[in-house]
Formats: C-alpha cells, sequence, structure tokens
C-alpha cells in the first residue's frame, strides 16, 4: 500500500470529529463533560488515598492501634468510592465510544454505497478489504481514540495532582520521575519504531487470509488452496517479525517497570532511617511516584497501542482519500470526458 500522506491524516480526523459537530453533539458534550468530573474526582480520591495510607503504615509502624483501626475504615471507603468512580468513568467512555463508532460507521456506508462508490474503489489495487476497514478499523480507531483522549487528560490530572505531593516530600523525588520518564520513552520508541509499519502490514496480511477463505467458501475453488498457504506464510513471517520487536521493548519496559517500585524508597529511606520523616511517608512517596511515572510514561505503556492506532489510522485514510477519488465530481468528470470523446 502506497504510503499515506500527512493530508490523508488529517482527513480522517476532519471526518471523525463530524460526529461532535453532528446533532448528537449535545450528547457527546455532556459525556465529555461527565468523564472530566468523573477523572477530578478519582483523582482526588487518589490524592487522599495517598494520604490516607500514609497514616495508616505510620500506625502500624508505631502500632497504634486506635489510628490503625480508624484509617483502616477509611482506606476501604476510599477503595470503594475510587471503585465507584472507576467503573462509572469507563462505563461513560465506551457508551461514547460506541456512539461515535455507529454514527461514523453509517457516515462510511452511505459514501461506499452512493454513487457506485463501491464498485470504483474494489477495481483499486492501493486499497484492500475496504469491507475491513468500514466495520472492523472503525471500530478500533474511534474506541482507540476515545482511550487516548482520556488518558491524556487523567495524565494531566495526576501530573498536577501528584507533583505537588512529591515536592512536598522531596523535590528530589520530583525531578526523579520526570527524568525517568523522559528516559524511558526515548528508549521505548527507538525499540520499537518499526511496530507501526509492521502492525500496518499485519492489518493488510490477515485481511487477505481472511479474504481468501471466504473466496473458497463462496465459489468453492478448492484451487484456492496454495494461495492462501502462501497468505498463511505472510502472517506468520510479519507475526514472528512484530513477536521479536515486542520482545526487545518487553526486556526494557519489564525492568523499567520494575525499578519504578524501589527507586523512590531508595532516595526517601535514608531520611526515615535519619528519624526526619515518618514510616508512612516513605510508603506514600512510592504510590506517588508510581502515579506520577504512570502519567508521564503514556508513551511507554501505550506503544503498542499506539503503534497498532497509527496503522489503522492510514487505513481509513487511505479509503477516505479513495473515496474523495472516486467521489461525485470525479465521477462527473469522467461522465464528461466520455461524452467528449
Amino acid at each position: 500500500m502506497a504510503p499515506l500522506h500527512r493530508h490523508a491524516w488529517l482527513r480522517v480526523f476532519a471526518v471523525g470529529k463530524g460526529f461532535f459537530l453532528s446533532p448528537l453533539r449535545w450528547r457527546a458534550a455532556g459525556a465529555l463533560t461527565a468523564i472530566l468530573a468523573l477523572l477530578l474526582t478519582l483523582n482526588a480520591l487518589n490524592v487522599a488515598n495517598s494520604y490516607v495510607g500514609r497514616n495508616f503504615m505510620t500506625a502500624i509502624a508505631q502500632r497504634d492501634g486506635a489510628q490503625y483501626f480508624r484509617f483502616a475504615v477509611l482506606y476501604i471507603g476510599v477503595f470503594a468510592a475510587s471503585t465507584v468512580t472507576g467503573v462509572s468513568q469507563q462505563f461513560v467512555q465506551d457508551r461514547l465510544a460506541l456512539s461515535w463508532r455507529d454514527w461514523l460507521t453509517r457516515h462510511l456506508i452511505d459514501r461506499y454505497l452512493s454513487a457506485h462508490t463501491f464498485a470504483r474503489i474494489r477495481a483499486r489495487t492501493d486499497i484492500d478489504n475496504p469491507d475491513q476497514r468500514i466495520a472492523e478499523d472503525v471500530r478500533t480507531f474511534t474506541g482507540t481514540l476515545m482511550s487516548f483522549v482520556v488518558m491524556i487528560a487523567n495524565s494531566t490530572l495526576t501530573t498536577v495532582a501528584f507533583a505537588g505531593v512529591l515536592w512536598s516530600i522531596t523535590p528530589l523525588l520530583l525531578v526523579t520521575a520526570v527524568l525517568y520518564a523522559a528516559l524511558g520513552s526515548v528508549v521505548t520508541v527507538l525499540l520499537g519504531h518499526r511496530l507501526v509499519s509492521l502492525d500496518n502490514h499485519q492489518f493488510k496480511k490477515e485481511a487477505d487470509l481472511r479474504y481468501g477463505l471466504i473466496h473458497v467458501r463462496e465459489h468453492g475453488d478448492a484451487r484456492e488452496g496454495r494461495r492462501i498457504l502462501a497468505r498463511l506464510r505472510r502472517v506468520v513471517h510479519n507475526s514472528r517479525a512484530i513477536i521479536g520487536v515486542t520482545r526487545n521493548v518487553g526486556f526494557f519496559t519489564s525492568g523499567y517497570n520494575y525499578l519504578v517500585q524501589i527507586l523512590p524508597i531508595l532516595i526517601v529511606a535514608p531520611r526515615y532511617l535519619r528519624g526526619t520523616i515518618e514510616f508512612g511517608v516513605v510508603t506514600q512517596s512510592a504510590m506517588a511516584f508510581a502515579q506520577l511515572l504512570g502519567a508521564f510514561s503514556l508513551i511507554l505503556v501505550q506503544f503498542q497501542s499506539i503503534s497498532a492506532f497509527a496503522a489503522v489510522a492510514r487505513r481509513l485514510g487511505s479509503l477516505l482519500e479513495a473515496m474523495d477519488a472516486v467521489g461525485p465530481e470525479a465521477i462527473h468528470g469522467m461522465l464528461v470526458s466520455g461524452a467528449r470523446t
């Protein structure tokens, strides 16, 4: 498939955002507002949880039974509230993504069926499996993009919420989190940059394999067996390349995530051993550090999802470009040209 130009990416997002300008825009705006409110509530609960956990662990270290019981009850209450808030936020997000998919799929189907656009696209060799792009790629595009938007918003709120917590313990914790996340993101991109093109090829090869099997089912041509096996070999070969790159990224990210658990303790524990802070501050620093690092490390954590999303956006962009090329204006031009000849 030919490489996707920048304006095709812009075309994907231009068509996708139409949902938020459609008659359903007020429902979408209400859902987005609810998601933001729930994210704010969830982050407030997480900050509260860090302080409740801090006092809870300090009570254990000091063998204070009354304080232990009090903060244990608070701990359970905060966890319960966080569970309800988190599940509610995910529910609203999933419903909004589904509504977006429904609108965008209907939009593309209308364009695909109008003026025999489907026949002209089918004749093009550079647009494979348009049916899969409309059915599956739209689902991936809307669901993944919605998740990314929510994750970016949540990461921003988490950064604001926990940067102050880390700074109040020691500024070194905040600086370490920023530098560590930046290093992790750079190394992950360097190790896994090939995943974008590999994922793009995988979509095509998987779709070709399915098409071959459907062709045999509909036409009963057993001679297609060799072609199907050849397509299967290409799927397996590309999958092995993806697994290899994923392995390399996994070696780094696994070590990276393990170090996250010990790094803040290495920084804060000496202060506890000197008696300048309570034991609960040590556990609070570990929790706040992990939260902030998760917000900073969005690229690292979501790299494979980002790669798959980029491949889907390319495929949808190519389809939209093809629809534009054979749309009513192009068809009218071809008819006029034919009449002149």
